[in-house]
């Protein structure tokens, strides 16, 4: 029981001690409110970042190979005037490399870099 003084009130102390308790209790809960929040916003922000991010990068890899592959061509055309053979041929190379580089992609870990990555 909380002492009480003549006009009805609780102590001084009685009152700060209380206080004391409610304050660390209503820290607690806003550090444990605070970290599940940021746990959630964590993970679902990391890993739509993460899958757009590969996405990305598959979509930029087949893209450049085939449009490398096609440009190659159409120069080597330009310079054999050999009109479409260069062409059709480098563009299907570009297209057979972008496939490719897109399978090395996914073949990768989860988690971890290769050693091209690396270097």
């Amino acid at each position: 029981m909380n002492p009480v003084n003549d006009d009805g009130s609780e102590g001084d102390a009685a009152l700060k001690a209380r206080l004391a308790v409610l304050s660390k209790a209503l820290d607690a809960k806003r550090q444990e409110s605070d970290e599940v929040e940021r746990s959630r916003d964590n993970g679902s922000n990391a890993g739509i970042g993460k899958a757009m991010g590969t996405g990305f990068r598959v979509a930029s890899e087949l893209a450049a190979a085939i449009i490398v592959g096609g440009l190659m061509g159409w120069q080597l055309d330009r310079w054999t005037d050999r009109e479409p053979l260069f062409l059709m041929i480098f563009l299907i190379l570009g297209i057979v490399a972008g496939f490719w580089n897109v399978y090395r992609l996914a073949m990768q870990p989860t988690g971890s870099t290769s050693e091209q990555d690396r270097k």
